[in-house]
């Protein structure tokens, strides 16, 4: 069942759906019909349960890319254009110091478009790896930023980037 499962998820996300798979089975035994093997039954809910977490996986991952391309948006649009000059080379600074495998799939999808399955299998790494990758990535350069935002950008924008988790 891990076999399967680390397919499509990390390691340590296959051992918790395969439990909570086997978890499952043992609390709804009494009202199940299963017509195949019990183990065709388990490693097709497995495989489910992890197709499902990989695609909630990269939902979070496209939301938090599409805040920090609304971020970038907002910013240029409330700030004169010295000020975006400022903010574009620090967003840079930020990125340039980013651990070099977070940097490399960030640039390779935030500035060349390319989709999740491409960088995978541009760097040979999983696409939750490159999900997770650049959901990190977003944090990180949100950490970075959203006090340097705040010091130069309007007070609603402000507001806006600390309400947001």
């Amino acid at each position: 069942m891990l076999r399967v499962c680390s397919r499509f998820v990390n390691p340590e996300d296959a051992k918790e759906l395969a439990g909570d798979a086997i978890a499952w089975l043992w609390e709804h035994r009494q009202d199940l019909r299963i017509e195949t093997s019990l183990s065709s039954y388990l490693l097709k809910s497995v495989q489910n349960r992890a197709l499902n977490l990989r695609q909630q996986q990269e939902r979070k991952a496209h939301a938090d890319t599409r805040y920090y391309e609304k971020m970038e948006e907002m910013i240029r649009d409330s700030v004169d254009e010295l000020h975006y000059r400022e903010l574009s080379a620090l967003v840079k600074r930020a990125i340039d110091d980013l651990p070099s495998e977070y940097r490399e799939v960030f640039v390779r999808h935030r500035f060349s478009g390319r989709k999740y399955k491409e960088i995978a299998d541009e760097l040979g790494v999983t696409v939750p790896i490159v999900a997770y990758r650049i959901q990190q990535t977003t944090r990180l350069l949100q950490q970075k930023i959203d006090p340097i935002v705040q010091m130069t950008a309007p007070a609603f924008l402000c507001q806006m980037l600390l309400n947001h988790t």
